[in-house]
C-alpha cells in the first residue's frame, strides 16, 4: 500500500467514525417515532400541530400514505429532542415563530388554499435564493421542514414499501432489460423496518 493509498483509507474511516454516531442517532428518532403511544418530548402541542400541518402539504395523503400517517411529526420531534443542538433548536424554533406569522394572521387560521399557497411561496423563495445567500426566517422554516420530512417519510414503512419501489425477496437478475420495464417510475427502497 503506498502513502495515498492509506491517506485515502484513513479519511475514509475518518469520515465514517464522524458520521457513524449522526446515523445512528437519526435511526434511534425514527425508531423512537414509530413506538405506539409515544407523545411528542420536544415541541408544545400548537407547534406540534403547525410541524403535522406544513408535513401534510409536502407529502400529502394520495392513493399512499401521507407524511402523518407515517408519522412524520412525530420524528421530527423525536430529532429536535435528540440530535440537534441547542443552536439548531433554536434556529428551528425561530424560524417557526417567523413562519407562523407569514400569513397575516397565525397559519393554523388560514383555510387550507392560504396555508398551501403560503408553504408554496415560501418554498419556492428558499430553494431560487442564490446559493450561500441567508433566507427569510419563514422560508428558511418551510424548507428545513421540508428535508424533515423526506427524510422522516422514506424511513417509515410506508414510504419504504408503498412509495418506494421494494421487493422483499427479488427474483433473477436480468442484466439487459428495457429501462421501461425497471422500477415501473419508483426508485428503490434499502430496507423496510429498521432492525437495531
Amino acid at each position: 500500500m503506498n502513502r495515498r493509498e492509506w491517506l485515502k483509507s484513513m479519511s475514509a474511516l475518518a469520515v465514517g467514525a464522524l458520521a457513524a454516531p449522526s446515523l445512528l442517532a437519526v435511526l434511534e428518532a425514527h425508531a423512537a417515532s414509530q413506538t405506539p403511544g409515544k407523545t411528542p418530548q420536544f415541541f408544545k402541542p400548537a407547534q406540534y400541530g403547525l410541524i403535522g400541518a406544513v408535513a401534510d402539504i409536502v407529502i400529502p395523503r394520495t392513493d399512499t400514505p401521507g407524511a402523518v400517517d407515517a408519522g412524520v411529526p412525530l420524528f421530527i420531534d423525536q430529532m429536535f429532542e435528540a440530535v440537534y443542538t441547542k443552536e439548531e433548536q433554536t434556529r428551528y424554533l425561530t424560524a417557526m415563530t417567523a413562519f407562523d406569522k407569514a400569513g397575516g394572521k397565525p397559519f393554523m387560521q388560514l383555510d387550507p388554499a392560504q396555508r398551501t399557497a403560503l408553504v408554496t411561496r415560501l418554498h419556492n423563495e428558499a430553494v431560487t435564493a442564490p446559493k450561500g445567500s441567508k433566507l427569510a426566517p419563514e422560508a428558511d422554516f418551510v424548507l428545513m421542514s421540508k428535508k424533515l420530512a423526506m427524510l422522516g417519510f422514506f424511513l417509515s414503512q410506508p414510504g419504504c414499501t408503498q412509495v418506494l419501489q421494494y421487493d422483499p425477496v427479488p427474483g433473477a437478475w436480468k442484466g439487459d432489460i428495457p429501462l421501461t420495464q425497471a422500477g415501473n417510475g419508483k426508485a428503490w427502497a434499502v430496507e423496510t423496518s429498521l432492525k437495531i
